[in-house]
């Protein structure tokens, strides 16, 4: 646990999360939703960050009354956040629907703009990885190639990403007005509690299963900090850094849970009156039901209404 003060800047250079200065975006094509069950139209945002193409996704449903706010969800891939089949589904053997957290939020009214991640692309690329299911085997050629090419962590890399898929989304006009939130499990709730904590558009944000605390071994992996940890400062700073807006966090007792409780009440004393910092505990693990999602989705609306 950390004993310095939080600095937003602090922490953004020593990730390398700011966005690729040569980065750019352009509106790409729009196609309706595979699945039928919410109404709307699908616009890509192309975006080119750091040399490479990524290809974020934004969804309006039509069929369901608008809450007027936009959730930021980074993922693996942007199709399975829409219950839409991926290489990683199909070799993962999950029923899309069960990780179709976009289309969850959707169905209530929120917007999403869905992000993919620079590493699993990269993965999807080389017919060598099509069957790696193996972290270490799937994402460890891309964790090399990184290396190779940039000097920022892959974490940094990664919330940068994220980072100017918010500013396309803002250029696009597809969003003029609407409250901007994040959420994100798993991957996606490390990348989103980063952009939380280092981009203050972002107004209220929950996370599942993020796996808050340095002194968890995966936050050293090859595609997060690549062994560089710091070890004087720990999370509870990035929590204190999204003060005083609203953060959820949620675990199911595998990187949330009791074991890290002492790490979330440091940081809460940085909110007014220690309220804002709130938790969502269940006992399915690192799993994310369906039951706990509609939780997770109803606390956003809660917050932005």
């Amino acid at each position: 646990m950390s004993t310095l003060p939080s600095d937003r800047a602090w922490w953004q250079d020593r990730l390398g999360a700011i966005p690729d200065p040569d980065g750019s975006w352009r509106p790409g094509v729009s196609r309706p939703p595979e699945h039928p069950g919410v109404r709307g139209e699908i616009h890509q945002l192309l975006l080119t960050s750091y040399g490479t193409e990524l290809v974020a996704e934004f969804f309006r449903p039509t069929s369901v009354p608008s809450t007027g706010v936009v959730v930021v969800v980074p993922s693996y891939d942007t199709p399975g956040l829409f219950a839409e089949s991926t290489e990683r589904t199909e070799l993962t053997g999950q029923d899309p629907a069960l990780t179709a957290h976009g289309l969850q939020l959707a169905e209530v009214g929120h917007a999403v703009l869905a992000v993919p991640w620079w590493f699993e692309k990269v993965a999807t690329e080389d017919p060598a990885l099509t069957h790696a299911q193996d972290f270490a085997e799937r994402y460890g050629p891309a964790a090399d190639r990184h290396r190779r090419e940039q000097s920022v962590t892959p974490l940094g890399r990664s919330v940068a990403d994220v980072m100017l898929a918010v500013t396309a989304l803002e250029g696009s006009g597809l969003a003029d007005g609407d409250r901007l939130a994040a959420f994100g499990d798993a991957l996606g709730g490390k990348l989103a509690l980063h952009l939380a904590a280092l981009d203050e558009r972002i107004e209220v944000a929950a996370v599942h299963e993020a796996g808050l605390g340095f002194d968890q071994p995966n936050w050293g992996a090859p595609w997060y900090l690549d062994g560089d940890v710091p070890r004087d400062h720990d999370q509870d700073e990035l929590l204190a850094l999204i003060a005083p807006r609203p953060f959820l966090v949620a675990g199911g007792g595998d990187r949330d849970g009791e074991h890290n409780l002492e790490l979330i009440r440091e940081a809460r004393r940085h909110w007014p009156g220690e309220q804002g910092l709130d938790l969502l505990l269940h006992d399915s693990g690192h799993a994310l039901p369906r039951s706990v999602m509609a939780g997770i989705r109803e606390w956003l609306r809660e917050q932005t209404s």
